[in-house]
């Protein structure tokens, strides 16, 4: 070992110095610190602590200076950037550093833990950061409140909001956004609309259609309705069903295997407070809101189940199998098509999950909420100029064939704004999801459901789903022509939904990291969906920050302009890093 002229005077060598710093460095920015240390939580931005902090910021604290010269050089810095660039929960840009994953919420009774434990400040200088933090602390906690953690969805929006978003902006593209355009075809891209228009003449669409303008509320419709829905809703959405998917089949749905909800996630709710004491399969990636859902209710242990890029993000039959019988699943959860990687379970394979679900008694649970946004035909009913998937085509007795599906008309019927959903399932699931709505929520909104019941004439319902189709399927043609000329890589185009699911590994640092990404096109007056919030992870359990740190998803959902708009913005943020990158290299 060789002598240092560092601060702490002791003999190490360098590769022990290393070592040391690399501990204290990761300690820093850990959850178990930062969760205490108000004071650097602020300086790395404040609530989700991925803000850029100055490595010089680090030079100056005590446990830093007596692993180097305590001068703060250009060699501490230097020293200081390598071992920081070992380290997997950081990333690092010219002389700064930041978290890769935003800072999760501080458990129950960690406060309580900590005061017991006397654990030090960060650097040493306790008194000083009690001051500090007087200054920049966030609101006060109350006592009886946890703090929530934001959707993946919410806290983008909330982001690009402080960075000035508004949805009326001419000069923002909302990338991001979960929610299908609501536009009439009037406005829709000319090729589009000439393509209607051949549709049209051959007969196979017809364009005059009602859409839901106002919803009358009358001395009959004001008064609280049933908590599972009104009934002849609940009887359209049978009846939907069994003409699109179960013609000729014995076993029918009728209103009682159907619930009507205010909304998927409220669903979802219902369906996990009726559960017992299970263990229940979930897939990575998936939904970001069936993170918080699955915490909240601590009889559900959430079993992660990952997905394999190389298998298009799909789990194999034999896979699923195994994990039913090997982890003693009592139900999956899983939407289909996905979201975010918009792939597809459909024809065969579907009809053997379906399988798999009745004779191991596993509860499937479907969130098919984007089941008329399709772009590929196996076995689905209907013709080439339609595509509907769905579990319900496979349920042999509607009663004891363990399948839930939910859908609604918030994404399918494209009237995100009126939040009107439905389960699909069992009578006896029917029954527990009503006594659950009964303390959850009460029912929906009586006057909506009345309005909304024309909606699913079976006619009318295979025009909508032409019409949509069309529409979306030229939109993701011209996203996914774009992304790829841009450079983004796509292992798997999307099969179904409307998204695109993209990895940015292949651009410069730092925008190949998905959160780095995102904060730079907000810059651009862009917002996508950061990868990571896709690692569904209940509780927080597992270490996060390293899957999918490199992969963003991307909502084809906009109208076409602001999709123009957003990749013509994305395209210049990529030219502006790799040109910035290029000067290094040429410089060098």
């Amino acid at each position: 070992m060789s002598e240092t002229s560092h601060g702490s005077s002791v003999l190490l060598s360098e590769e022990e110095r290393r070592t040391k710093l690399h501990r204290q460095l990761k300690y820093y920015f850990s959850d178990k610190n930062l969760w205490k240390d108000k004071w650097l939580v602020q300086q790395l931005g404040g609530d989700d602590a991925t803000g850029w902090l100055p490595v010089k910021v680090l030079l100056t604290f005590d446990k830093i200076q007596r692993l180097t010269s305590t001068k703060e050089t250009e060699e501490d810095k230097n020293l200081v950037l390598s071992v920081l660039n070992e380290i997997a929960e950081v990333e690092v840009e010219d002389d700064r550093v930041r978290r890769v994953s935003p800072l999760p919420p501080v458990p129950a009774g960690f406060a309580q833990r900590q005061s017991k434990a006397q654990t030090p400040s960060v650097n040493g200088e306790k008194e000083k950061q009690t001051e500090r933090s007087k200054v920049l602390e966030a609101p006060p906690e109350i006592h009886a409140f946890r703090k929530v953690p934001e959707t993946g969805v919410i806290y983008v929006t909330n982001r690009a909001v402080e960075a000035g978003f508004s949805p009326d902006s001419d000069k923002w593209a909302n990338l991001g956004q979960g929610s299908p355009e609501t536009t009439e075809i009037d406005h829709w891209p000319k090729n589009v609309r000439k393509s209607v228009a051949e549709l049209e003449e051959k007969g196979f669409v017809y364009t005059n259609v009602e859409r839901i303008e106002s919803i009358p509320v009358t001395e009959n419709n004001s008064h609280y309705g049933p908590v599972n829905g009104d009934w002849e809703l609940r009887c359209a959405v049978a009846n939907y069903y069994n003409q699109m998917f179960r013609k000729g089949k014995p076993s029918q749905y009728t209103g009682h295997n159907v619930a009507i909800v205010g909304g998927g996630r409220l669903a979802l709710t219902r369906l996990c407070s009726a559960m017992g004491s299970i263990n229940l399969g979930h897939f990575l990636p998936d939904y970001t809101a069936y993170e918080e859902l699955l915490s909240v209710f601590k009889n559900i242990t959430a079993i992660p189940i990952t997905l394999d890029p190389d298998n298009n993000f799909k789990c194999t039959l034999k896979d699923l199998k195994k994990e039913i019988i090997g982890r003693g699943l009592s139900s999956i959860l899983l939407s289909n098509p996905c979201n975010p990687t918009g792939q597809l379970y459909e024809g065969e394979e579907l009809k053997q999950w379906v399988r798999i679900a009745r004779e191991t008694h596993c509860s499937m649970i479907m969130d098919e909420i984007y089941s008329r946004y399709i772009y590929s035909q196996k076995m689905a009913p209907g013709d080439a100029h339609w595509r509907i998937v769905s579990a319900s085509q496979f349920v042999k007795e509607v009663d004891t064939d363990p399948v839930i599906i939910l859908d609604g008309f918030t994404k399918t019927f494209r009237l995100p704004g009126i939040r009107c959903c439905w389960i699909l399932g069992p009578r006896a699931v029917i029954q527990a999801v009503e006594a659950a709505g009964s303390f959850l929520d009460g029912g929906a909104a009586l006057p909506s459901q009345k309005a909304l019941i024309p909606l699913l004439e079976p006619r009318r319902v295979i025009n909508d789903t032409i019409l949509l189709q069309v529409l979306f399927a030229h939109k993701r043609s011209y996203v996914l022509t774009r992304l790829q000329e841009i450079g983004f890589e796509i292992d798997h185009a999307p099969a179904g939904t409307f998204y695109i699911w993209c990895s940015v590994s292949r651009f410069p640092p730092p925008i190949n990291s998905g959160i780095v990404f995102f904060r730079e096109a907000i810059k651009e007056c862009v917002t996508v969906i950061p990868g990571q919030f896709f690692d569904v992870n209940p509780g927080h359990r597992r270490p996060q920050g390293g899957r999918y740190h490199d992969y963003i998803r991307i909502s084809y959902g906009p109208p076409f302009e602001t999709l123009v708009r957003g990749l013509n913005n994305l395209a210049r943020l990529v030219q502006k890093f790799t040109q910035k990158e290029n000067k290094l290299l040429l410089s060098s």
